[in-house]
């Protein structure tokens, strides 16, 4: 009853108001009772919370009246037992609380999904709410997440309601934080079933997102580990991943287009007609001509899916060095990732979905663009540089955004941050990083700086912060020293 009450008691001051609003004289009598002296002018609300506030206040009491005893007092040990029964009454309210609120959560949600999925589970509560943005194939999208402790959803906000786009099982989950400065608020979650970069409004924001994915994800293996180790029966299962079976395994992270001008692989340009595709085995953006081949996916059950020519030898070679045992033993994907437990595909039938999309080779490397061999050798993703990031480029009339890598006393310039080759490179050595002193085509001066050599035409960049761009003086600047 104490517990129900303290669940119910916003409810029940609810209705009380109501009440009041709703009968004129119920009213006038709760005004005069809370202004006689047997109620010390005080509400109505106030005697009510009484009880929820007693029990707590007794648990103060007592441990406040135990600090002034001794082990030896006549009180001590009643005064312990006491305290215990107390404090376990004020710890059974609360998880009944947080179970109601978390029920009734749980139905808010249930109810405003559209979509089939059974939210109110055993076991199963709400960890973390909130709206971050997806990063689509074209732009940023906002999507509705909800993390309970087995799963994550992800729902796109429609009307009045959220449509749910996918259920991701915690377990098998990883989440990556960014490695690029220009990326800061974005990280990636890697799922059995689907894997893709979301974005924070702020810094502070993806870092709890971040701490709390990773907890809870850790969290569901603690659970599931122990849960398998109280079993007393375990059927046998062959690990694939133990038989370095590793790619295709999980849905990768696909590149957006917009990060990518170029085709990843033989590095021609895309155009309006000649367009990207994603690998769906690596998630890289390569050309029609360099994902001609489909090979079966352990994370799509084993169906032919398009893959560039790099995935698609790799899989097959492994396939190949299976022996008939451990590919007799392979079976599709669970809810919770492959499960090995019994036959299903022959080595020869894997073998057999690998297939080529025939587009032919004409017309390959038409729109291949003939670079030195310079601006091939450094990626634009490349890991050790020196500095990495967009930068504003003045050309002529008006400022272009680019990518910029500064490595081995070289700065390469792309047109996106994935591009397998470089737009232009410049060797530091002997060149001068001046600062503005007045502002520059309507850029106050602590954002721009410019490169300069004599007999060359001046690089003249802009940053979006003077932190910034005092980096990368900085890094410039020890590049340009032998």
């Amino acid at each position: 009853m104490y517990t129900d009450y303290i669940r119910e008691f916003e409810s029940i001051c609810k209705m009380f108001d109501e009440a009041r609003q709703k009968y004129p004289e119920f009213d006038r009598a709760v005004n005069e009772f809370e202004n006689s002296e047997k109620c010390s002018k005080l509400a109505v609300k106030h005697f009510m919370l009484k009880p929820i506030q007693r029990i707590p206040q007794y648990r103060l009491l007592l441990q406040d009246y135990k600090k002034h005893l001794t082990s030896e007092s006549d009180d001590y040990k009643d005064t312990e037992i006491a305290l215990t029964i107390v404090s376990e009454v004020a710890d059974h309210a609360n998880q009944s609380m947080k179970y109601g609120d978390n029920l009734i959560k749980l139905l808010e949600i249930q109810n405003s999904l559209i979509g089939q999925f059974e939210v109110i589970r055993p076991g199963r509560c709400l960890i973390k709410e909130g709206i971050l943005n997806k990063l689509s194939r074209k732009e940023m999208q906002p999507r509705m997440f909800y993390l309970f402790n087995d799963v994550l959803l992800y729902t796109t906000p429609v009307g009045g309601g959220f449509r749910l786009n996918n259920t991701l099982p915690l377990t098998g989950m990883k989440v990556i934080r960014p490695t690029k400065e220009d990326f800061q608020n974005e990280f990636s979650i890697i799922s059995t079933q689907r894997s893709f970069t979301i974005s924070a409004s702020t810094s502070d924001e993806k870092e709890e997102w971040l701490s709390v994915l990773e907890e809870t994800i850790a969290e569901n293996i603690r659970r599931r580990s122990s849960y398998t180790s109280t079993k007393q029966s375990i059927p046998a299962i062959i690990d694939i991943d133990n038989i370095d079976f590793k790619l295709g395994t999980k849905a990768p992270v696909w590149i957006p287009d917009a990060r990518v001008s170029m085709c990843m692989t033989c590095t021609s340009e895309f155009t309006v007609t000649f367009r990207r595709h994603h690998c769906r085995a690596c998630g890289k953006v390569v050309c029609g001509f360099c994902s001609d081949c489909k090979a079966p996916l352990r994370y799509l059950m084993y169906k032919p899916a398009r893959v560039c020519q790099e995935c698609f030898d790799k899989l097959s070679a492994e396939v190949d060095e299976l022996s008939e045992d451990c590919a007799d033993a392979i079976s599709p994907t669970s809810e919770t990732g492959p499960s090995i437990t019994g036959s299903a595909f022959s080595k020869s039938h894997l073998k057999s979905r690998f297939k080529g999309i025939r587009m032919g080779s004409l017309g390959k490397g038409i729109f291949s663009k003939r670079r030195p061999a310079v601006l091939n050798e450094v990626s634009a993703n490349v890991e050790d540089a020196e500095m990495s990031g967009y930068l504003k480029q003045w050309t002529k009339k008006r400022w272009k955004k680019m990518w910029f890598v500064l490595k081995g006393k070289v700065l390469y310039t792309y047109k996106a941050s994935e591009d397998a080759a470089a737009d232009d490179s410049k060797v530091l050595l002997g060149y001068e990083v001046r600062i503005f002193s007045s502002w520059f085509q309507g850029i106050e001066p602590s954002l721009v700086f410019e490169i300069i050599h004599s007999g060359t035409r001046s690089l003249i960049l802009r940053t979006e912060s003077p932190l910034s761009r005092d980096k990368w003086i900085s890094a410039l600047r020890n590049a340009t020293i032998p």
